[in-house]
């Protein structure tokens, strides 16, 4: 992606400008660059939350994985709520924290 971005149309005038190459990998080059990264990290995030719970389960940890296990085991659906919403809220608020990333990394999507 780096350098696809080197190559696009408002990167390659820094060149002639006279500026470094620190300054324009850095400055116009680099933040464009991670707009596909942070896309994917915000994609892997409910797989991170769901595999986080997975994971205390399969190892026997306390954590968030054994209590909502055990309150499906006792059909307390009330801790289950509880739970689905805190991780719901966690996915939704990764996700507005990726959205709003794309503003500061590209400043073609920023808002008027």
């Amino acid at each position: 992606m780096m350098l696809e971005v080197l190559r696009a149309d408002y990167v390659r005038p820094a060149w002639p400008k006279g500026l470094k190459e620190r300054v324009v990998i850095t400055r116009h080059a680099l933040k464009n660059a991670f707009i596909p990264v942070v896309t994917i990290m915000g994609l892997i995030l409910p797989v991170v939350v769901a595999g986080y719970a997975t994971m205390k389960e399969i190892f026997s940890l306390p954590g968030v994985g054994r209590y909502t296990l055990a309150a499906l085991g006792r059909r307390d659906y009330i801790v289950l709520a509880g739970t689905t919403l805190t991780l719901a809220t966690a996915v939704v608020l990764g996700n507005l924290l990726v959205d709003l990333s794309y503003g500061w990394l590209d400043p073609r999507v920023r808002h008027q």
